[in-house]
């Protein structure tokens, strides 16, 4: 009698058996295929935020510092080479650093194409600023302002070329209006923009200003 029932058990347990091994994830049907399934999606999704990242930056002509002026320079001074006047007014995407500095506008920083320290207690606009830097204009946000990020960004927005004032008594010659922020990479977001109140410089500068002189009185 157990033999019978044995012999009847043995099929059940060699079927179930069998759909044990096939669905297993390393082979049968919904083994291997799937497993190149689920590894292609991670690759096209990621594939296609590369794209996306691309077609974005697309939309903004790719510019350098080294393309501002024309070099060396001629006997009527510094002159636009002619990319950058095609480009004035355009949209274009620049990459480089943050210069580490106080700024009186809330809503400008400086960016340079190497990594830059500017002291203008110390210095003032006496300083080693190469003449290509550019003044990137943000959106205002209130209560907040740039707050340097040493790391490599590209910024994207609209360029404008031409002698300006600037609230801290420098005369820009090249502005970028972001419209984009991102590290280098030029997928990854960044906010260079903090509270006023966690910048202990700004607060300082602005609290010790005298009447009629330059807010920066102190940079770190």
């Amino acid at each position: 009698m157990p033999l019978k029932r044995l012999t009847g058990i043995l099929p059940l347990l060699m079927l179930a058996g069998m759909a044990w091994w096939l669905s297993r994830p390393e082979t049968g049907v919904g083994g291997v295929g799937g497993r190149v399934a689920e590894v292609k999606g991670v690759a096209e999704v990621k594939e296609e935020a590369k794209m996306i990242g691309v077609e974005e930056a697309g939309e903004y002509e790719a510019f350098e510092f080294g393309k501002v002026f024309t070099k060396p320079a001629g006997p009527k001074g510094l002159e636009y080479t002619a990319e950058a006047r095609s480009l004035d007014g355009k949209k274009v995407r620049m990459s480089g650093y943050m210069v580490k500095h106080w700024h009186e506008d809330p809503a400008v920083f400086l960016f340079t194409e190497h990594p830059r320290v500017l002291n203008m207690a110390e210095y003032g606009l006496a300083d080693d600023l190469p003449p290509e830097a550019v003044h990137v204009i943000l959106p205002v946000l209130p209560g907040h302002a740039p707050d340097c990020v040493r790391q490599r960004i590209e910024v994207y927005g609209r360029l404008e070329l031409g002698p300006r004032q600037e609230r801290d008594s420098r005369v820009s010659q090249v502005r970028l209006y972001a419209e984009r922020i991102t590290a280098g990479d030029g997928r990854t977001e960044v906010e260079v923009r903090r509270p006023v109140a966690l910048q202990p410089v700004r607060v300082n500068a602005v609290q010790t200003a005298a009447p009629g002189t330059l807010s920066v009185k102190r940079q770190e």
